[in-house]
């Protein structure tokens, strides 16, 4: 029976428990695309990553990222706890604090800063691409997620990979309380060909911009603790709406303080266009082997 070897990472904290958890499955060459499929469907966890051999001669390997459902082209924080898993595991080295992750969305650039625990990686995000704005959703969605949405900007569907509908709320506390109803907000997630709601309130003061929470039920995630690629496209939503200024163009974002957690992303304005690095740091949690 084959063995591989298969690290549980949380990403977007230094502290065990506290992050968002990818598996990963270390030097997966020889695994077809089935049984990915039937290992992320088995951990169940929102996303499991499986490591390949890169096909460009610098730094670099591949990762195909799958949900318990199906394969996506991008996600933020299975990019930093895979990368994580490479550097811990010796698979491959940087070159002056840089490799590339070949994946579904194209070559993207990881830049890393320290060792060990305080590690730091942050990954050149996919552009977020507009979707479309949808007005008319604000009554439906202030039902469904119980508390009134903001009256502007409308709600906002961007894509880097998954696509999420961004739902500004005026207060923190709104987006703290939030108990949404998840069976019509999948019905919702489907209709309009999303990944699901990124619901955020922007923060004045203190350590923290953006107050996030993320919700998937249509994926199979009813919510996700932190999740990279929301926060990789939230600065082309406030790019799209003139709201940077509200941000700066370096902040960090907090996410599932209401799960237990303490995820907190650091993001990185690259352009006029809202393009972003994200990042954070990630420990393992479960260290070991595979077979299948």
């Amino acid at each position: 029976m084959p063995t591989y070897r298969f690290k549980q990472v949380d990403a977007f904290t230094s502290r065990p428990l506290f992050g968002n958890p990818v598996a990963v499955v270390l030097e997966a060459d020889t695994l077809s695309a089935e049984q990915m499929r039937r290992i992320a469907n088995w951990t169940n966890l929102s996303e499991t990553t499986f490591v390949l051999k890169p096909s460009v001669p610098r730094p670099a390997y591949r990762l195909r990222i799958f949900t318990p459902t199906h394969e996506l082209p991008f996600a933020g924080h299975p990019t930093i706890g895979s990368c994580h898993a490479v550097l811990e595991s010796g698979v491959v080295a940087p070159a002056d604090g840089r490799l590339v992750q070949e994946c579904g969305a194209g070559n993207l650039s990881i830049r890393i800063e320290g060792d060990g625990p305080e590690r730091h990686i942050g990954v050149e995000a996919p552009e977020a691409k507009l979707m479309g704005e949808y007005p008319e959703l604000r009554p439906r969605l202030t039902d469904i997620l119980g508390a009134p949405v903001a009256q502007t900007p409308p709600p906002t569907a961007f894509r880097n990979g998954p696509t999420w509908l961004f739902v500004r709320f005026e207060k923190e506390s709104d987006v703290a309380g939030l108990k949404p109803d998840m069976s019509p907000l999948a019905a919702l997630s489907a209709d309009h060909r999303g990944t699901g709601v990124a619901a955020f309130a922007l923060l004045d003061g203190g350590e923290f911009a953006v107050h996030i929470r993320c919700f998937a039920p249509a994926a199979g995630v009813p919510e996700d603790p932190v999740t990279g690629s929301a926060n990789a496209a939230l600065p082309a939503y406030l790019v799209h709406h003139g709201l940077l200024d509200r941000t700066g163009r370096a902040y960090v974002a907090t996410q599932a303080t209401e799960m237990g957690r303490d995820g907190r992303v650091p993001v990185r304005v690259l352009d006029e266009t809202g393009r972003a690095e994200i990042g954070g740091q990630a420990v393992t949690v479960i260290d070991g082997e595979i077979s299948i």
